[in-house]
């Protein structure tokens, strides 16, 4: 009989998913150029989040991006020199909770929708 192995390489830590948070004055245009200076780099934002706060005047920004740590924190600085940003930071190695959403429509039968909800 023949061993075989298979061999699993190990995620590049390096260039890991991070998370960050950027506080902004809610203003037409800063979501694209915080958008452009990673698409500049050419590196996708995987998870964009976008939602009031306690301020009206003020909107948080928390987006998940494949990059390098090195690189996050040269973004996250360019973005603090932005006009419209107030607080910009990497919550990647801080306690925090994720969660994840999924909104999924399913056409049915009247009479078999309690089935699907309770199954």
């Amino acid at each position: 009989m023949t061993d075989v192995s298979i061999q699993t390489s190990k995620p590049d830590s390096s260039k890991g998913t991070r998370t960050l948070s950027i506080l902004v004055e809610n203003r037409f245009g800063v979501l694209s150029r915080i958008a452009g200076l990673f698409s500049a780099r050419g590196y996708n934002i995987e998870n964009l989040t976008v939602a009031g706060s306690a301020d009206p005047g003020l909107s948080r920004i928390t987006m998940v991006v494949r990059c390098e740590p090195l690189l996050a924190q040269q973004i996250l600085k360019q973005v603090d020199k932005l006009p419209d940003t107030v607080e910009a930071s990497d919550l990647t190695d801080t306690n925090c909770v994720e969660r994840e959403l999924i909104l999924v429509r399913v056409h049915a039968p009247e009479s078999k929708r309690t089935t699907l909800l309770t199954e």
